[in-house]
């Protein structure tokens, strides 16, 4: 089954309990760009939004607004969070341990970086903008912050090759080196 921001989102739920929505929008913001960096795809494929208070996916915000049985409940119905791989939550709770407990503010702030800006295209701060923030500005931003060794990002979590054994890893582990080397040896001769 294909995971969504949906499933996301009702995860950060189970996760942080119950939590304003632009919290709950902004930290699977960052789960989305979080995981196009660490795992190079994405966790979902639902698109985020420009709009005028940072990245925004639709139907997450639809669903939380109007779909929940009361204000203060943690279930999107249609979320299924038990459906998210172990690797996509150990990545997702690296952004919660991170991101969790920031004030809103920043949350703000942070999210409001150059893919979102890029998305605007130079629009005012209060108009209105449903284009979608690209996934290879979010995956070329928060890469090129964890290349710079900044301070105000994640730690990458360590996630294990899952059903592979020790022998059968390091094997995998010399014929790629093997195969690098036997390529780079080709490209060297012309």
């Amino acid at each position: 089954m294909t995971i969504t921001a949906l499933d996301v989102g009702g995860y950060i739920y189970e996760r942080q309990n119950w939590i304003d929505a632009w919290r709950l929008q902004k930290l699977t913001y960052f789960a989305q760009a979080w995981h196009l960096v660490w795992d190079g795809r994405p966790a979902f494929e639902d698109e985020f939004q420009a709009w005028s208070d940072g990245p925004v996916q639709p139907e997450l915000f639809r669903v939380n607004k109007w779909e929940r049985a009361h204000m203060w409940s943690t279930e999107l119905p249609g979320a299924h969070p038990e459906e998210i791989p172990p690797a996509t939550k150990a990545m997702i709770d690296a952004v919660l341990d991170f991101y969790g407990n920031m004030p809103k503010a920043r949350l703000v702030e942070l999210s409001h970086e150059q893919p979102w800006v890029r998305a605007r295209g130079g629009l005012g701060p209060d108009e209105y903008c449903a284009v979608e923030v690209a996934k290879s500005d979010m995956r070329r931003w928060y890469t090129t912050k964890q290349l710079h060794g900044e301070q105000d990002i994640p730690r990458r979590p360590v996630i294990g090759a899952a059903g592979v054994s020790e022998d059968g890893y390091q094997a995998a582990v010399a014929s790629t080196i093997q195969r690098w080397a036997d390529t780079l040896a080709l490209l060297a001769e012309r």
